[in-house]
């Protein structure tokens, strides 16, 4: 296995400039470091090593990387994070990588180089699997929140997304809905399709027909919920009742039918996902909405926990937690009018 020696001879540098990039020290100048950075790649170096070898004492440091910032119940998630680590004596260092496979990769190589003591990995695109598979190969202390996959024993902190979902759904049936359609988030990210999935489920514990075109898919984005129930109020066929993946996307399709004169929820139900309404009040068209709360508190704290276990000597044994969220019944919805 390739260590900082192998590095120092491929990239034609000394072991102290070596030693200098891995833990993003100054000195170095940006073609030396891209040098230094290309020559760990080709070589498969795992950073850990470095870690062990070049620091003696621990950082005091926890690095969170983050899908992104996009979203409130993200923001809420982080400032829990924040606290917690400042409660156990660590800062936490948190990384925004706007859903980018690149800058997670290299922040990975930042924190294992010896910047931190241990990462939190937040996030849940399918494509990370490579990422965690290079966490936990190299036994790096690190916890992964709302990502999961069945072959891998890691430690993770999870929330029961298929179930909420199904919940939503379900709520809106008891109502008396059975057209219902769903506003997706980034299918290719886990907790998505996870959300996706419950809400199939609710329709065949129901024995109500899935209609596709009912759902549509979105990246989750600013707007996608304005973009989203333009789509569906434009069908012969309107559903009665709108689950969404998130609560920004929720408020957006309320403000959109408010402002073309349909009332929630007299015309339309509408269910979110978060329960983030005190953030969002602001909004001229907001109303107490119907969402499924997740426990962010209890979440960012059982993380830290699990962290600083794994970084002590002789607790590696991964563990899983997963999180129920609970229906939390607002304004929003009603029984359809006949």
């Amino acid at each position: 296995m390739a260590n900082i020696l192998d590095i120092a001879k491929y990239a034609g540098v000394s072991k102290t400039t070596v030693s200098k990039v891995l833990n993003n020290q100054y000195g170095v100048n940006e073609e030396t470091r891209k040098k230094v950075w290309e020559a760990a790649r080709v070589l498969n170096y795992t950073p850990n090593h470095a870690a062990r070898s070049l620091v003696t004492s621990r950082t005091g440091v926890i690095g969170v990387i983050y899908d992104s910032f996009d979203t409130p119940v993200y923001m809420n998630l982080a400032n829990h994070i924040e606290a917690y680590s400042k409660n156990n004596g660590y800062h936490a260092v948190f990384c925004n990588c706007n859903d980018s496979f690149e800058a997670k990769d290299k922040y990975i190589s930042y924190f294992m180089g010896g910047a931190a003591d241990g990462v939190i990995f937040f996030g849940s695109s399918k494509q990370d699997r490579e990422l965690i598979l290079r966490l936990k190969e190299t036994q790096y202390p690190f916890v992964v929140i709302e990502n999961h996959f069945e072959d891998l024993d890691i430690n993770n902190i999870l929330v029961d997304n298929m179930e909420g979902a199904r919940n939503a759904v379900s709520h809106l049936i008891e109502l008396g809905h059975k057209k219902i359609a769903h506003i997706t988030g980034d299918i290719s990210h886990r907790v998505s399709s996870d959300r996706m999935n419950g809400y199939i489920r609710a329709l065949q514990d129901a024995n109500l027909d899935f209609a596709p075109e009912y759902v549509v898919y979105t990246n989750a984005k600013r707007g996608s919920g304005t973009d989203a129930v333009k789509r569906l109020l434009e069908l012969d066929d309107r559903p009665t009742a709108i689950f969404t993946f998130n609560d920004i996307q929720a408020y957006e399709v309320t403000g959109y039918l408010f402002k073309h004169g349909y009332q929630v929820p007299k015309d339309f139900s509408v269910v979110g996902f978060d329960n983030i309404s005190e953030i969002l009040n602001f909004l001229p068209s907001s109303i107490m909405l119907t969402s499924m709360e997740q426990p962010l508190e209890e979440m960012a704290k059982a993380s830290i926990e699990m962290l600083l276990d794994n970084m002590k000597d002789g607790e590696r044994q991964p563990r899983k937690k997963v999180f129920e969220t609970v229906l939390v019944k607002g304004k929003s919805c009603d029984r359809p009018v006949k």
